[in-house]
C-alpha cells in the first residue's frame, strides 16, 4: 500500500477543512442584495433599478406600498391591456382604484421576482410636475413567500436563503407581526406590535415615511397629546424588550394605530420571514452575517 507523508496527510487535512469551510460560507450567502439609491425629492425616500419584461427603469421602493405598481407608459411597453380594478386605501383612509395587469416578472438585482398583479398607476400624480420620472414602486407584494432584511443604513434590501436567514436572526430579537394582505388580497404589507398599557397597537413597517405617525385615538396610550400637530418624544417598545425613542407626529383620522418610517430604520435592521409570518430586529450596527 502506498505510504503518505505526514506532512502530506495534514496539508490534505488543512485543504478539506478550507473547502468544507468555503462550502459552507457560500451556502450562507443570500441570494441576492439589492442596492438602493436616495429619491433627490424626499430624503426618506428610496429607489431601485428593475426591468419589467426586458424595459428598465427606476422605481420607487416603499414598504407601505402594498401592491407593486407600474406607469401606463411601462404598462404600454410590454403589451399590457389593464384592465378591472383594486381598490386601497393610504394612511388617512384616501381611496385608491387602478386597473391592473397580470402575470409580471420583474428582474431585480439578477434575480426574477413574479408579481401575480401590478397596479397601473402615475405614480407621478403625487410628486411636483419637476421630479425625476419614475417607472413605478415596488412593494412588499412583490417578496411574499420570502424572507428579506431591510438594512435602511446600508441601503440595502437583502433577500435571505434558508442558511443566510439563519445565520442572521440569531443575532436579532424577534417581534409579533401581522401580515396584512388588503386589495382583494393582492397587497402585502407589515404591521409590528407596539405594547400599550390596554393591549398590543400595530404600526404599519412604511419605509416611504419619514417618521413616526401615530393615530389620535392611540396617542394617549403612549404618552401624547392627542391635540398637538407638532412632533413630540416618544418611546415605543416593539414586542417586550425592543425600546425605540424617537418623536411623533399624531394623525387624525388614521385608518390604522401608527405607522414607523425611516427613522427607526436608520438604526434598526428588520427581517421579515413572509412564509411564515414572523419578524426579528437588530440594532443596525448588529447582524450581519
Amino acid at each position: 500500500m502506498k505510504r503518505v507523508s505526514v506532512a502530506r496527510a495534514g496539508a490534505m487535512a488543512a485543504w478539506m477543512i478550507c473547502a468544507a469551510s468555503a462550502s459552507a460560507a457560500q451556502a450562507a450567502q443570500p441570494i441576492a442584495v439589492v442596492h438602493f439609491a436616495r429619491y433627490p425629492l424626499g430624503d426618506q425616500l428610496m429607489t431601485v433599478r428593475a426591468s419589467v419584461r426586458g424595459h428598465a427603469g427606476t422605481f420607487l421602493f416603499d414598504t407601505g406600498e402594498g401592491v407593486t405598481m407600474i406607469s401606463t407608459t411601462v404598462a404600454q411597453a410590454i403589451g399590457c391591456t389593464p384592465w378591472g380594478r383594486v381598490t386601497a386605501f393610504r394612511m388617512r383612509g384616501d381611496r385608491v382604484d387602478a386597473q391592473h395587469c397580470d402575470g409580471i416578472p420583474i428582474e431585480i438585482a439578477g434575480q426574477d421576482f413574479a408579481a401575480p398583479s401590478v397596479l397601473v398607476f402615475d405614480i407621478m400624480h403625487y410628486f411636483p410636475p419637476n421630479a425625476p420620472g419614475l417607472a413605478g414602486s415596488i412593494g412588499l407584494d412583490l417578496f411574499a413567500g420570502r424572507a428579506i432584511t431591510f438594512e435602511l443604513a446600508r441601503q440595502e434590501l437583502i433577500v435571505e436563503s434558508p442558511r443566510s436567514l439563519a445565520s442572521r436572526i440569531g443575532h436579532a430579537t424577534r417581534v409579533p407581526v401581522r401580515i396584512v394582505r388588503d386589495g382583494q388580497g393582492l397587497a402585502l404589507t407589515v404591521d409590528l406590535g407596539v405594547a400599550t398599557p390596554r393591549g398590543t397597537a400595530w404600526m404599519e413597517f412604511d419605509s416611504g415615511s419619514g417618521g413616526i405617525f401615530v393615530s389620535k385615538v392611540i396617542a394617549p396610550l403612549l404618552k401624547l397629546d392627542p391635540e398637538s400637530a407638532a412632533p413630540q418624544p416618544v418611546r415605543l417598545t416593539i414586542g417586550d424588550t425592543v425600546v425605540v425613542e424617537g418623536r411623533a407626529r399624531v394623525v387624525d383620522r388614521m385608518i390604522m394605530d401608527g405607522n414607523i418610517g425611516a427613522s427607526f430604520l436608520a438604526k434598526w435592521n428588520v427581517t421579515l420571514d413572509l412564509a411564515a409570518g414572523r419578524a426579528w430586529i437588530a440594532p443596525a450596527s448588529v447582524g450581519e452575517p
